[in-house]
């Protein structure tokens, strides 16, 4: 029976290296940073996980620590105050382009997602795992464990991606694309819904 582990904020450090090996080459990575600055990926994770998780549910694959998810009840988005306490300010020593970059994908992704779904809903942050576990059914494992989740709880599901490669595995769990955006000429974003499936007690 697979048995997802709750990450502890000692071991944020380990969810932020699974989430920097796992996106390093990520298109939304690559239109921030460029060659360039790659120093910074872990920072930008870094953040986006200490932020979500102060309210959010993180998990490990398991004790082995390959993968690992992080999702947020939409009424429990963090503020200012979390990203500033996460570590938002540093990012202002970012190169100024790739700074420009990363708010201005944060600035699309935000409205569109508010433009997409206004009732309470389970916001999938993020799911990683390391490239080398890849395509042994980790990923699956956190997916199915989320969507239990979200249909335990009667609510829909939601997730933006900015890999074209990634949108058929979402399909596989009953997402659909309700919104492309082009983000620049060099990339695009996909938001994401599945409905809820409420469970019979």
């Amino acid at each position: 029976m697979f048995e997802p582990i709750r990450i502890s904020v000692r071991e944020h450090t380990r969810a932020i290296e699974i989430l920097s090996e796992a996106f390093a080459d990520d298109p939304m990575i690559k239109y921030i940073l460029k060659e360039k600055g790659r120093e910074y990926v872990k920072k930008i994770y870094g953040v986006m996980f200490k932020a979500y998780s102060a309210k959010g549910n993180a998990y490990f694959d398991s004790p082995d620590m390959n993968g690992m998810i992080l999702w947020i009840d939409s009424e429990e988005d963090p503020g200012l105050g979390a990203w500033i306490r996460s570590g938002a300010l540093k990012m202002l020593t970012f190169p100024a382009r790739s700074l420009n970059r990363l708010m201005k994908v944060g600035r699309v992704v935000s409205k569109v997602h508010k433009e997409c779904i206004q009732d309470q809903h389970l916001h999938l942050i993020l799911l990683a795992v390391l490239p080398r576990k890849q395509r042994m059914g980790i990923g699956k494992k956190l997916m199915n464990f989320f969507i239990r989740e979200a249909d335990s709880r009667g609510l829909p599901g939601y997730l933006e991606t900015q890999n074209p490669s990634n949108a058929g595995f979402y399909e596989s769990f009953g997402f659909s694309v309700a919104r492309e955006v082009e983000i620049s000429s060099e990339l695009k974003s996909w938001s994401m819904i599945r409905n809820t499936k409420r469970q019979n007690n």
